[in-house]
C-alpha cells in the first residue's frame, strides 16, 4: 500500500495545515496489522494491489486517476458500505 507518511502528519500542524496532532498513526497502525507500505515519503508512489488501489499523498492524485481509468472494477461507496462497530 501507498499512504501518507505519519512522519509528514507529525509536521503539518506547525504549518497550519492541521489545526492539532492527528489522534493515530495510520502509517503505523497499518503495518501493525501486516500491511506491506511502499513509500516512506509525501511522494507521487502509487500502488496496486489486486482491485485496491493507493496513493502516497495528493501529489500521486494524478497519476492515481490514470491508473484507476485502466481498471474498470466496480467503485465500492465505503461511507456507506460498511457497518459501524
Amino acid at each position: 500500500m501507498a499512504v501518507f507518511p505519519d512522519s509528514v502528519d507529525n509536521k503539518t500542524p506547525m504549518i497550519g495545515y492541521l489545526p492539532g496532532k492527528m489522534p493515530y498513526g495510520l502509517s503505523e497502525n497499518l503495518k501493525n496489522l501486516c500491511a506491506n507500505l511502499v513509500n516512506t515519503k509525501m511522494d507521487k508512489t502509487v500502488h496496486v494491489d489486486r482491485k485496491l488501489i493507493t496513493g502516497a499523498s495528493p501529489l500521486a492524485s494524478n497519476k492515481l486517476c490514470k491508473l484507476a481509468a485502466k481498471y474498470p472494477t466496480k467503485i465500492i461507496d465505503i461511507t456507506t458500505s460498511y457497518k459501524k462497530v
